[in-house]
């Protein structure tokens, strides 16, 4: 579901007037959307190696747009540019951390309010 309101969003911000802030905030969504998938593939992970994950997988495809690889893949994929951009920007990279500093907030508060939850319908005992 966080998933695709990041995508959602994300794509909103595409329709939207190319400014710097909605640049930043567009790298912010990338990060949460990538950890979001992370935890897809292992839920159990701790928050900070999600976070940690989530910001290498975004960095690392930053710095591939300054190869030409991801223009090659664009020219046959056409939303390709959507994942792999279409040119590096330094400013993404501070982005990126923001992104997974929320990001580990977020997580960290659904952890702890998840954790207060009980998972079965039968009371606790120690209320007894």
């Amino acid at each position: 579901m966080g998933a695709v309101a990041c995508i959602a969003l994300g794509l909103g911000l595409q329709l939207l007037d190319r400014s710097p802030i909605l640049d930043v905030l567009g790298s912010i969504l990338y990060v949460v959307l990538v950890g979001l998938l992370v935890l897809l593939v292992r839920p159990t992970i701790p928050e900070f190696v999600v976070a940690s994950v989530a910001f290498a997988i975004a960095t690392a495809i930053e710095l591939l747009q300054l190869t030409g690889i991801p223009d090659s893949i664009g020219a046959v994929v056409p939303l390709a540019p959507l994942v792999l951009g279409s040119a590096f920007d330094p400013i993404d990279l501070v982005a990126y951390v923001g992104g997974a500093v929320l990001l580990f907030l977020l997580l960290h508060v659904i952890t702890r309010l998840t954790r207060d939850v009980p998972t079965s319908g039968v009371a606790d005992e120690s209320i007894r």
